[in-house]
């Protein structure tokens, strides 16, 4: 949870791994020798931690990446022969694809192989296939959403039939129209459009697939904003789905010149009541939800925001947020270009942007359960999240402060003699290239090492964490 406040008992997480230590530019060539405390340096804060009460897991496929359906036919992105993107979705551990967004309403299923003459507007046969081979080189499960923009129920059967063969045991659930709620601006319905027409659809699709594949699954109502829909469709469908989600973005549009990293780096107040209000119904259904969608600035994000490394910062401090909140996780949206995207086309490579290092340090970070600590940052831009698995505590750190390191003092819940340390970092807040996790880069081929980690004693039993400003880092503590 942010803590941009008073002190007080707040939910945490962590790490496991190896790392690179706060403040210190030399790497240790073993990591079995612990350095000496370190000095404070910077404004004082403090984390106690309490492993006693342990919350909720952190699920083991949270992390997640989003895709427009119009990104199918581009045979250079999402295909099996570029194995450099296959590789950084493939250091993220388990986590899952979505495919859908606005296109997803516009793209119509042919049924068919693409040829020359089909245009940039349909979804073939051959676009399916070529995905499929690519969703099932990643390992990772597929949300996929069906045409309801263009409504025909038996196109739609038709269409979902052909995915679910081509991407066997890989389809996580079938989605019916990308943000419903927003059909009617949108120009996929005239402006009567409500929650009742939405349902009666969403109920002849799922009964047209189902005719056609009896145990197809199904998610939904992947709708942008409105939680009441959200709940209403809990209610009516949860019998007939296995995930409830819907999308969240900070603000927009990206064109809006007023937003900057400032607007996305301050406390999100919508962000708790958008979860508590999705949690509150999947809860009395025991189902899992999921964000489907999300990122920094909707409308593809803003150049010199979401493109910059304040970004990471936004998202490793949103991601803990939504764990908080007992997600299953997350599908940051993107593409080959788009000032958010985590992973960009570059000179046809693929290149990792500053919030994919931010899912690099969650994924180091998020082991067993979530655990309480108390926090004390004063009136600091800063966030603290923690998780304790058997036997390590693992602690993340975020300083969004533009002009103030912080210092944090970490008191262990456990009986530990040793800390490492992995750092979040760039050259600057507002660097587009130059970011590291763990003093490291994927390499040429897509492949994430961290570097050597050094290891730091206790001082009196507690661990002295130096953050420097806009960046974050990642403890574990054994």
């Amino acid at each position: 949870m942010s803590m941009f406040l008073s002190p007080g008992k707040f939910v945490i997480m962590a790490v496991a791994g190896s790392l690179i230590a706060a403040g210190c530019s030399k790497k240790s060539n073993d990591a079995l020798s612990a350095s000496p405390p370190v000095q404070p340096k910077g404004t004082p804060a403090t984390v106690v931690i309490h492993p006693n009460e342990p919350g909720i897991p952190v699920s083991t496929s949270f992390l997640g990446f989003s895709y427009e359906t119009s990104i199918l036919p581009d045979s250079s992105f999402l295909t099996p022969s570029n194995t450099v993107l296959i590789q950084l979705i493939r250091n993220l551990g388990d986590g899952v694809l979505r495919v859908g967004g606005n296109s997803s309403d516009r793209l119509a299923w042919t049924n068919a192989a693409r040829t020359a003459a089909t245009g940039k507007d349909s979804l073939t046969t051959t676009d399916i296939d070529r995905f499929a081979a690519f969703a099932k080189a990643t390992g990772w499960p597929v949300l996929f959403g069906l045409n309801l923009g263009l409504y025909d129920p038996g196109k739609a059967a038709a269409e979902a039939s052909y995915v679910s063969h081509a991407l066997g045991a890989n389809l996580m659930a079938f989605q019916t129209g990308n943000e419903t709620d927003l059909f009617s601006r949108n120009g996929h319905r005239d402006a009567t459009y409500q929650y009742t027409n939405y349902q009666q659809e969403w109920g002849q699709y799922f009964q047209a697939v189902r005719n056609t594949l009896p145990a197809a699954p199904f998610a939904g109502p992947d709708v942008a904003y409105k939680t009441a829909w959200i709940n209403s469709f809990a209610i009516a469908e949860h019998q007939n789905i296995r995930l409830l989600d819907g999308h969240y973005y900070v603000t927009g549009p990206g064109s809006d010149s007023n937003i900057t990293y400032h607007t996305i780096l301050a406390p999100d107040t919508k962000l708790p009541v958008y979860l508590t209000a999705l949690k509150n119904s999947a809860q009395p259904y025991s189902l899992p939800y999921r964000i489907s969608e999300c990122n920094s600035i909707y409308s593809g994000g803003r150049k010199g925001v979401s493109d910059i490394f304040a970004s990471a910062l936004w998202a490793l401090d949103y991601m803990w947020t939504v764990a908080k909140y007992n997600s299953q996780g997350i599908n940051f949206h993107g593409g080959t270009g788009g000032a958010y995207t985590p992973i960009a086309m570059v000179n046809g490579m693929p290149v990792a942007r500053p919030e994919y290092y931010a899912m690099l340090a969650f994924h180091q970070a998020a082991h067993g359960n979530l655990v309480p600590a108390d926090v004390n940052t004063g009136q600091l831009n800063a966030s603290v999240y923690a998780c304790k698995d058997a036997s390590v505590e693992y602690v993340t750190l975020v300083n969004k402060e533009d002009n103030q390191d912080i210092s944090f003092t970490i008191t262990p819940g456990i009986k530990a003699t040793t800390a490492q340390v992995f750092i979040l970092t760039a050259p600057g807040i507002t660097s587009t290239d130059g970011v590291t996790f763990a003093g490291s880069q994927p390499d040429a081929n897509g492949k994430f090492t961290p570097a050597s980690p050094v290891t730091y004693s206790s001082s009196n039993g507690n661990f002295i964490v130096n953050v420097p400003r806009g960046s974050a880092a990642v403890v574990v503590i054994r």
